[in-house]
């Protein structure tokens, strides 16, 4: 379902594949999906193949209505038309909360920009089994589309203007890609087939040198000229328990790896029609979805915490699906969303304390965040958390190099943290050398900027011709803190408190 839905209008999404696939080849350009025994099937992109790569121990492929009997093929693209994709500018995401002041925002930035400007709803309201579910969110964008280059330059543009706004592009999908996929099989016979295939394959089939599990069908279609891509249509609970080892390690309790199943099932459904929306595949199986592992046996720990949790997810007010982002340690204190992505306010993501107790400090202040890295607070203070608290050192040349590869300042002799989230972790900071000042907003770009520091939650100070820099966590700080999650596992915690801890106001919803 294309993104730019009206406002406000209520959408649900449920299609079934037909037995002619060049039939319902634009349906596969969709956030729909279908259902088999009540549970939702998805598709993931698995990985991209050059022209003349084969496809072996297979059963059979389906060329436009045709099912064709074959061991193995190899396939190239021709006659190959790009998709069409035009961009908006999104200047400012809306909270639910501030909707009806839409028309006022929206004029606002239409006077900073000289853009028209208008609300753009991304996502829709999905029907599920019995179950309702939003995953919408809401944007200030310009009421224009443009081409890739021009977005990109008004990105750059904008960004530079608005430093402390998460300006972004969100792309809207206009044409479907189209092409033809030439095939020559076992046999020697060539065929044409439009779009894509869909290939049946025997278990352990191989794509060039590349083994996968053959108890499921597979499609190939192009992006390129050049290149076939690989994607599997399997159930949210099938592709969970291949999410969930690249997500966290075997040893964890069992109910930190339940908590972890519904946070990444949540993850699934709130990107859903967001994402790869001129593609044919919902989600990628890469962390900017999230890290799929395709080869080899899954134990049966990860199946049991996924199946102890089928159809689980977190919801907020009843029917909207909550972000639920993770980070490896947060390090006694969680972060609110709005100060690492500058995004809309999510009450469940406003930042906790990790703890049985909160503390009396306030860790935007310098000096109660240095009382705090002196305390062990935390439940991600175990032994095998190396980045609880942590010192980092940069010799005085090293840092000069970091810094002015940005901008040239000269020698560093300050660093001003200028804007401190609820963790302490810093969103804007300001470095002063003998020649000029640089100012770094955002918690991610500050990490970049210092070598890929483990977290932004830092005290810099110098001590001859040495700055170090002591702080907490790894990561951005945003929700499940995973450390955590598995200390309050070993003390017998289950996964409902777990969850419950680190995204609170919202519910464990069974949606199928």
């Amino acid at each position: 379902m294309r993104p730019n839905i009206a406002f406000f209008f209520l959408i649900f999404l449920v299609f079934s594949l037909s037995a002619d696939i060049s039939q319902e080849f634009d349906f596969l350009h969709s956030a729909s999906f279908s259902f088999r025994n009540n549970v939702p099937f998805i598709r993931v992109h698995v990985k991209s193949y050059e022209n003349g790569t084969k496809i072996e121990n297979i059963k059979s492929f389906e060329c436009g209505s045709s099912d064709i009997a074959a061991k193995s093929l190899t396939f190239s693209v021709a006659n190959f038309t790009p998709a069409v994709v035009k961009y908006r500018i999104a200047f400012q995401e809306l909270a639910q909360s501030v909707l009806r002041s839409h028309a006022e925002k929206a004029k606002l930035w239409s006077m900073k920009t000289g853009m028209e400007t208008e609300i753009f709803v991304h996502g829709a309201i999905f029907s599920i089994n019995k179950s309702t579910i939003d995953n919408r969110e809401y944007f200030i964008t310009s009421k224009e589309l443009f081409e890739k280059s021009k977005a990109e330059e008004l990105l750059s543009k904008f960004r530079e203007m608005f430093p402390d706004y998460n300006i972004v592009s969100i792309p809207v999908h206009e044409v479907n890609a189209r092409s033809e996929i030439n095939v020559r099989t076992d046999d020697g016979k060539n065929y044409k087939c439009p779009n894509l295939l869909l290939i049946h394959p025997k278990a352990g089939f191989m794509a060039g040198s590349d083994s996968y599990p053959g108890d499921k069908d597979y499609f190939l279609t192009p992006l390129s000229g050049s290149k076939g891509e690989l994607v599997i249509e399997d159930s949210v609970e099938n592709i969970l328990q291949r999410i969930l080892p690249g997500e966290m390690f075997l040893s964890a309790p069992l109910e930190t790896l339940k908590a972890q199943a519904v946070a990444a099932r949540t993850d699934i459904f709130m990107q859903l029609g967001k994402r790869h929306v001129s593609e044919i595949w919902h989600i990628c199986s890469e962390v900017h979805c999230q890290k799929v592992i395709w080869n080899g046996k899954i134990d049966k720990k990860f199946v049991q915490a996924v199946k102890e949790t089928e159809g689980e997810v977190l919801l907020f007010n009843g029917t909207h699906v909550a972000r639920a982002p993770y980070c490896s340690s947060a390090g006694g204190r969680t972060e609110d969303v709005r100060h690492v992505w500058f995004t809309a306010e999510k009450p469940y993501l406003s930042g906790v304390w990790d703890g049985d107790e909160p503390l009396d400090l306030d860790l935007s202040k310098e000096a109660d965040l240095a009382k705090f890295l002196q305390s062990d607070y935390g439940e991600d203070n175990i032994k095998m958390n190396k980045r609880h608290r942590w010192e980092v050192r940069f010799p005085q040349e090293k840092l000069n190099e970091l810094v002015n590869l940005r901008k040239k300042v000269g020698n560093v002799n300050e660093i001003k943290a200028l804007s401190r989230g609820v963790s302490g972790r810093i969103y804007k900071i300001e470095f002063v050398g003998n020649t000029g000042k640089l100012t770094v907003y955002g918690e991610l770009n500050i990490r970049k900027l210092l070598d890929n520091l483990y977290s932004s939650a830092f005290l810099a100070r110098k001590e001859g011709d040495e700055w170090i820099f002591s702080g907490m966590g790894w990561g951005h700080g945003v929700g499940m803190s995973q450390m955590g999650a598995v200390s309050l596992g070993r003390k017998g915690k289950d996964f409902r408190f777990i969850l419950k801890r680190y995204y609170p106001k919202t519910e464990i919803s069974k949606i199928y």
